[in-house]
């Protein structure tokens, strides 16, 4: 008999209508979702060992999760609806990933049977077989349907365009493409992301900032030679260099540079937060 689980869940999870949380043949795994994490309707979870979702994480509606063993799913993650991912052996998905609508993520191969001598038995969780296990780096965007096969290793910073069918390793910064997936050009340039210099993201994040406080009309002013930011009446500061963080603030620190912030749950950083993260900027809590 499957033993139903009880999530353990973080400040403010959202889980919509529908929502399946069972074990997998008598065993009853752990299910751990972050702060402002969402799970939309229909999301099922059949886990054995241990599932864990990160900060403002988003499985959309009817996406599947078997976990046989391990799964890690790092913050702001946004997974598209009818999405199937499947840690029968283990995986790793990074912070600020995207996993477009109708994707599959396989982490085992088998169905020949054995005592005929097939070829192919990949990630058995009760069987000496090749490990299926799979690793995704930060950053990843697989734009909408696509697959990635078992045993792949994925870099950070990696593009797959739809439909990809991704069966090899990735290394970091490039696009991919195809069936199966191999590394593309645009304008000649492999490359998916280009490096910005410290006063493009600072000026870029000054805008930002500026829009989210005209749309929220909250009050904002900045420094430009300390490269520094504030919303509110301190409840977010804006900087380049996390060094000059003010230990007697009870704001929320974000630090352009690294991408990071000091998680204190007020109003501001979590509307901000939702203002950026979206294809503007991610930033993750230490």
């Amino acid at each position: 008999m499957n033993q139903k689980i009880d999530p353990k869940t973080g400040r403010d999870v959202i889980i919509e209508k529908n929502c399946l949380f069972q074990g997998i043949k008598g065993k009853e795994g752990h299910i751990t979702l972050g702060d402002y994490s969402i799970l939309k309707n229909n999301c099922r979870f059949y886990i054995t060992k241990k599932f864990e979702m990160g900060d403002y994480s988003i499985l959309q509606n009817n996406v599947l999760v078997q976990c046989y063993k391990n799964c890690k799913i790092g913050h702001n993650a946004w997974i598209g609806q009818n999405s199937i991912i499947n840690a029968t052996d283990d995986l790793e998905i990074g912070n600020n990933c995207g996993i477009g609508v109708d994707s599959k993520i396989w982490t085992h191969a088998f169905h020949g049977e054995l005592l005929l001598g097939c070829r192919i038995a990949v990630g058995i969780p009760d069987y000496e077989s090749k490990s299926g296990a799979i690793k995704i780096g930060d950053d990843f965007w697989g734009i909408g349907q696509i697959t990635i096969s078992p045993g792949v290793k994925i870099g950070d910073k990696v593009i797959a365009l739809t439909n990809s069918l991704i069966t090899k390793d990735i290394p970091d910064n490039c696009i991919v493409a195809g069936i199966p997936a191999k590394r593309i050009s645009i304008n000649g340039d492999f490359h998916g992301y280009k490096d910005l210099t410290e006063k493009e993201k600072y000026d870029f994040m000054k805008n930002t900032a500026k829009k989210f406080s005209e749309i929220n009309n909250v009050k904002m002013s900045f420094d430009d030679s300390l490269k520094k930011i504030i919303l509110g009446e301190k409840e977010v500061i804006i900087i380049c260099n996390s060094s000059e963080f003010e230990k007697d603030s009870d704001g929320s620190f974000f630090d352009i540079i690294k991408r990071t912030y000091t998680k204190k749950h007020n109003y501001l950083e979590k509307e901000f937060i939702k203002f950026t993260i979206g294809y503007r900027a991610r930033f993750i809590p230490i």
